[in-house]
């Protein structure tokens, strides 16, 4: 097997940029997909086992208007798969001293009333922190305003006895990184977690152009994009082709941007009642995370029993695909009925 230096030498840019049909496999589920951009669907799948890919292809249209193709090099929209960021760039401030995740939020964001002063950030980081009642309105102007208002809205249930998914914990979990590491969220994600990796194509929405003419950036067909604000930095927002978010998902498992320990931590089944834990959804079969907004979809599903990895993105969400695709291709990759 390839030593990890290896392996990210061997995964260059061009590598999991050009689209590959590989074997009676990667015809199968090329003619699957094709099908399925017959109606309808448009993005980018990218399916590997044995860290050998087996289909990196687009599908249907990155801009309509202009008739772009999606392609291996279209970067889409990922939306809370950036949730995956956000907890390893947590845990590797926990492994480099600078925080503990069993502190409580307040010891760095000071502010909070006394009914939610227990509140810490592994309950943050697996959605138990009880901390905004569900639909709550916050301010995203300013990282200030907005901790102001999670500090200042009712709670929601006392911390650590409900599951309840919520982008505002990650904007949170983005507040304290920056309070911890003196950067920007993004400047520090950049650094720690996409430069490591290799990814070269990551983005976030405040560095897409507006205007149309990049044709490296798909178009996102359904409805109206997310806004750019603190509710959302931290828990959406990042950009990228599915060749990095497979380039992510080998520096994770080969400890090129967290250590042993932290990746133990982070490969574990989350503690009840979480159902997720630092923006990775962890079961006895296999690893996932989804996003979804208005106007893109994406999803990574990792078997690692089985050495397979599959990541897709949509640009058009006129039709939903995620149940179709999350069904009909790991039954096609990994013979299961």
């Amino acid at each position: 097997m390839l030593t990890t230096l290896a392996l990210l030498q061997a995964l260059t840019l061009d590598s999991l940029a050009t689209e590959r049909v590989a074997g009676p496999l990667g015809a199968r589920l090329d003619a699957q997909l094709s099908h399925y951009a017959d109606s309808g669907f448009w993005g980018t799948v990218l399916v590997v086992r044995d860290r050998h890919v087996v289909l990196l292809k687009g599908y249907g249209l990155a801009d309509s208007t202009r008739r772009i193709p999606n392609t291996a090099a279209t970067r889409f929209e990922m939306n809370s798969m950036t949730k995956m960021f956000t907890g390893v760039a947590i845990l590797q401030l926990a492994a480099s001293g600078r925080l503990k995740i069993d502190d409580p939020i307040e010891r760095y964001l000071p502010g909070f009333p006394a009914e939610k002063r227990s509140a810490t950030i592994a309950e943050l980081a697996s959605h138990t922190a009880g901390l905004i009642v569900a639909g709550t309105t916050l301010a995203g102007d300013s990282r200030a305003a907005f901790v102001r208002d999670v500090q200042t809205t009712p709670r929601e249930a006392p911390a650590g006895t409900q599951y309840r998914y919520t982008n505002a914990g990650y904007s949170l979990l983005a507040a304290i990184i920056e309070v911890t590491s003196g950067e920007r969220f993004e400047t520090y994600v950049r650094a720690h977690a996409f430069e490591p990796a290799g990814m070269r194509s990551a983005r976030f929405r405040d560095e897409i152009p507006s205007a149309p003419g990049d044709s490296l950036f798909a178009h996102g067909y359904g409805g109206a994009p997310n806004p750019y604000v603190w509710g959302t930095r931290g828990a959406g927002g990042a950009w990228m082709t599915v060749g990095d978010m497979y380039r992510w998902v080998v520096a994770v498992e080969d400890g090129v941007v967290l250590p042993a320990s932290q990746r133990t931590l982070l490969f574990s089944s989350p503690t009840p009642p979480s159902q997720e834990a630092f923006g990775w959804h962890v079961s006895p079969a296999r690893i996932d995370k989804g996003g979804g907004s208005a106007d893109f979809a994406s999803q990574l599903l990792y078997y690692p029993a089985e050495h397979v990895v599959i990541i897709w993105t949509s640009n058009n969400l006129r039709r939903r695909w995620r149940q179709t695709l999350n069904q009909t291709l790991p039954r096609m990759v990994l013979g299961t009925s």
